[in-house]
């Protein structure tokens, strides 16, 4: 490591979810150690805590296989600059979050790269091999020296090839806010006595494109089976609320758009949620908030994950369970019909949500819910391990 009195961090991410898990990170590290320097990849969030990003992370936020290609070029152009970065500073260790695709072929370089060999290479989180793609347990183990895991099964796939991996629990267990019951409604002005379903479309524009339409043709129907006793709020990123809002505007629908700052409170009151399957999926199961999950993506990717994907459930809680405690509408099953005659199950029967709560816990608890360190202060704490 580097012989100067400064530890020297670099930071590497690709998406939004990597910057919330980047800035817990930083805090956990700055708890752990008080000389360090920080360089790298950074959203607003990690910036807010003081680090500068050598480029804005948003140029890296894609998906899918098709919808990746048109910018290719562009990711090359990054990942080239990227790993410049990294030979010019010359950091003790560089940690990657998530965003594979982004990460690994700058890792892959550092890797190769002689004059860096001191270096310590660190992950998080593991990519999903045991879902799909198994062989590249063996690349990564070639490529980094610690991998972070957050499912308590993954360690196995990747410790076959000696690499040194560690489960660290589910970082979205430690987002948890303690809210006032009824502080939601109160300030939407919602009665008690009223139904309130919650929905997400996703974090993407491609996503709520796809999604939102089947979500006002369930509101739709849902309305008419509760006529006046229903209230629906669509929780929205920083990136789609304006695209939600402009589709939303010629409709007739008595529908609140939620910020993220509302979140925690919105999960707390909600009696239901259909939510675009995804990490809110664990936060909402969190918040003891019964949920339909659902997702639809273009044609020939869907065929493609089909040919690839090996594993039953896209719900972290199903997957862990290795059963169906949260219903999974997804691809053709993502419509309103389907959709609407879920939520009226659960919205008319009490003790379809609470074995839904009560079975979610044991996955979450699975997830590391009663570890008495954090995920990123585990993290921390492994990454400064000599």
């Amino acid at each position: 490591m580097n012989d100067s009195k400064k530890l020297k961090i670099f930071f590497i991410l690709g998406e939004e979810s990597g910057d919330i898990l980047g800035e817990k990170l930083l805090h956990s590290l700055k708890l752990e150690k008080e000389d360090i320097e920080f360089y790298g990849l950074a959203g607003s969030r990690m910036e807010n805590s003081g680090m500068k990003s050598i480029f804005p992370v948003s140029e890296l936020s894609l998906m899918g296989f098709l919808e990746i290609i048109p910018h290719i070029p562009k990711l090359i152009k990054r990942i080239n600059f990227t790993f410049q970065q990294i030979k010019e500073i010359n950091p003790d260790i560089v940690i990657s979050i998530d965003s594979p695709d982004f990460s690994f072929r700058v890792m892959k370089k550092v890797a190769k790269e002689a004059k860096l060999s001191h270096i310590k290479k660190c992950h998080l989180i593991a990519p999903s091999v045991w879902a799909y793609r198994e062989n590249r347990a063996e690349k990564i183990s070639k490529i980094y020296d610690l991998l972070l895991t957050i499912l308590p099964f993954e360690p196995p796939f990747f410790e076959k090839y000696g690499l040194k991996t560690k489960f660290i629990g589910h970082p979205i267990l430690q987002n948890k806010q303690i809210c006032q019951k009824g502080e939601f409604r109160k300030k939407f002005n919602i009665k008690s006595k009223e139904k309130l379903l919650c929905l997400t479309a996703g974090s993407r524009i491609s996503e709520v494109k796809k999604i939102l339409p089947e979500l006002i043709q369930t509101i739709e129907i849902l309305n008419k089976r509760f006529i006046g006793n229903i209230k629906f709020a669509i929780l929205t990123t920083n990136k789609v609320e304006n695209f939600v809002k402009n589709y939303l505007q010629d409709l007739k629908l008595d529908i609140l758009i939620i910020g993220q700052e509302d979140k925690y409170q919105l999960f707390t009151d909600a009696d239901f949620a259909i939510a675009k399957s995804g990490t809110n999926n664990v936060e909402m199961s969190l918040y003891q908030l019964p949920i339909i999950v659902t997702y639809k993506v273009n044609l020939l990717t869907y065929y493609l994950l089909k040919l690839m994907i090996k594993i039953k459930f896209a719900n972290l809680i199903n997957i862990i369970a290795n059963k169906e405690i949260i219903p999974e509408f997804l691809q053709y099953k993502c419509n309103a019909r389907d959709l609407s005659k879920a939520a009226i199950k659960f919205l008319e029967n009490k003790s379809l949500c609470s074995e839904q709560i009560q079975n979610s816990k044991k996955s979450l608890i699975a997830m590391g819910l009663n570890f008495k360190q954090t995920p990123t202060e585990l993290v921390a704490k492994y990454i400064l391990e000599k």
